[in-house]
């Protein structure tokens, strides 16, 4: 499976594009100019801040929760923001991490497409208010004071780990904290070679250099137990949520010692990971990053000094050895900050306690086949060469496989549905059997309902539950289209996660959500009228399963 995909179609490339996408236009549902007053200073352990109140909802932006991550700092574990004195204005978001472009990552060929995606998202501007002073978070609540302890839930964004912030209206939790009386956190951290470049061979101070936008996020959940209960919510209850590679970020830390106890629960969103990269992998990486700056082992210190972006530009091409991409600039398996990989060959011991919801959207990838010219249009034999392009030696005979086991679809969507098993759907069950031989329960979703945009062409592709789960309906009308049924989707969804977050159990009034096991695999369906079925894809699921 780790290989299965060439570079022109990465499992990595794809997470970047999507959390480039769906985080850079959608604005928040219900918020407007007008009616926004400042709230009162409210104290954390590094100073007082003040932020806004409209809605019924006080937001704080850019509230800082750790130290410039420049110089010395650079690849190093990050230490708590410095105090202050007076009262912080926190009314914007901080900068985003330093990170690689969208076109170096992934991209588009078809300029309709393209346009359709900046027309719903906007044209992403990932040089903007980028810093190594990047380490911000931003906090949503019903009431700033500790009068209540409300669930708190604290959002990683997607991009892979290559590009994205959490400083963005697209995750605004203002309509989560409306629906179900929590506390919404989203954050940032480092990305890309200054957060994952595996330094650790050239010395101690670097030890923890190929995790460390990992440990930044360590240090936002320490920020979180130590002041949230002045924002109104409840240190002992935290759960985290992210989709793509937010979701992915949420499986690992779940293997992460330094992270145990700081977390309660887990949703992951299209993002399953079993395995991480090894260190000799990333081990690689480095060496060929450092030969591409034309630096000798000894002068490792001296990738503190250079610009972030030339750093990050060499460390992203070194990735490719032979044209083949690695799975490199992602957290490495260690043996110290992440001592295993997080769910191969089993679930985390760590998190044996710790509820979890997984799943995965039903046609994943037509987000970004859809940038094809022939999307929609290929022949079987069209479909069948892409398909044996990503997985060399293997996809014409997956091909032939998935067009018996749908006989009724076209050649795209033949080669859509073996995208998304392969990238998404595959991992995300082995993840949930893994954990449902643990004590705390596993839930298993789908979302099947299909946004009528583009004639429907689209199904139910990636990131089509960023607007349901955040309840941003009204606002992302270009995604989801006209009418009633989105509302009633996000109206499932955004209720089961708020529900969940507050007792570990996703089920609500007319719609019970049983825990998956391995004996009947329920699975939530959401849909226009969401339901839960046993074992959706049976066939499918078994063609992998001993792969």
């Amino acid at each position: 499976m780790k290989d299965i995909i060439s570079a022109r179609m990465s499992r990595r490339a794809i997470l970047a594009l999507s959390g480039a996408v769906m985080a850079a236009k959608v604005t928040p549902a219900g918020a407007t100019p007008h009616g926004i007053t400042p709230t009162r200073p409210v104290a954390t352990g590094a100073g007082k801040v003040r932020g806004t109140r409209s809605g019924g909802i006080s937001t704080f932006k850019g509230i800082p929760f750790g130290a410039p991550t420049g110089g010395t700092a650079r690849f190093r574990p990050a230490s708590p923001a410095a105090n202050w004195t007076g009262v912080r204005e926190c009314t914007s978001f901080g900068p985003m991490a330093p990170q690689g472009s969208l076109g170096s990552i992934a991209g588009t060929s078809n300029a309709a497409f393209a346009a359709f995606l900046e027309e719903i998202f906007g044209k992403p501007d990932l040089t903007a208010r980028q810093s190594e002073d990047c380490l911000y978070l931003n906090v949503y609540t019903p009431d700033a004071s500790p009068a209540r302890k409300r669930p708190v839930m604290v959002w990683l964004h997607g991009g892979g780990f290559a590009i994205g912030t959490g400083g963005t209206d697209a995750y605004d939790g203002s309509a989560l904290c409306r629906r179900g009386d929590v506390v919404v956190v989203t954050i940032n951290h480092r990305l890309n070679a200054l957060g994952y470049l595996y330094l650790g061979a050239y010395g101690s101070q670097f030890a923890d250099s190929g995790n460390a936008g990992m440990l930044d996020i360590v240090l936002a959940l320490q920020w979180v137990r130590e002041n949230v209960a002045a924002f109104g919510g409840d240190p002992d209850n935290v759960t985290i949520f992210g989709e793509s590679g937010g979701g992915a970020k949420a499986s690992i830390l779940m293997a992460m010692p330094a992270a145990h106890g700081l977390f309660h629960k887990a949703i992951v969103e299209s993002g399953p990971v079993l395995r991480t990269v090894e260190k000799s992998e990333a081990e690689e990486i480095a060496a060929r990053t450092l030969a591409a700056l034309g630096l000798s082992p000894n002068d490792v210190p001296k990738l503190q000094t250079l610009d972030a972006s030339t750093v990050i530009e060499a460390a992203t091409k070194s990735q490719f050895n032979g044209g083949v991409r690695a799975q490199g600039l992602i957290p490495t398996t260690d043996g110290r900050s992440l001592p295993a990989s997080p769910f191969d060959p089993a679930a985390p011991e760590l998190s044996r306690d710790i509820p979890l919801i997984i799943g995965t959207n039903k046609d994943e990838a037509t987000m970004f086949l859809g940038g094809d010219p022939l999307f929609g249009k290929h022949t079987a034999d069209q479909a069948r060469s892409k398909l044996d392009h990503m997985a060399p030696g293997a996809g014409a005979a997956m091909y032939d496989d998935y067009a018996r086991m749908l006989p009724q679809a076209a050649p795209t969507y033949v080669l859509s549905a073996a995208v998304t098993d392969i990238m998404m759907r595959t991992n995300s069950i082995k993840e949930a059997e893994r954990k449902s031989l643990q004590p705390a329960p596993v839930f298993m979703y789908r979302l099947d309902w299909e946004t009528p945009v583009l004639g429907g062409a689209l199904r139910s592709p990636h990131g089509l539950d960023l607007p349901m789960v955040f309840d941003h309906v009204a606002s992302s009308r270009g995604l989801v289209g006209p009418g009633t049924e989105p509302q009633k989707v996000a109206d499932r969804m955004s209720q089961a996660w708020v529900n969940f977050a507050r007792s570990g159990d996703p089920s609500q009034a007319g719609l019970a959500w049983p825990a998956y096991n391995t004996a009947d695999r329920k699975t939530m369906i959401f849909d226009a009228t969401s339901h839960v079925v046993s074992d959706p894809d049976p066939e499918r699921r078994l063609y992998w399963a001993n792969k």
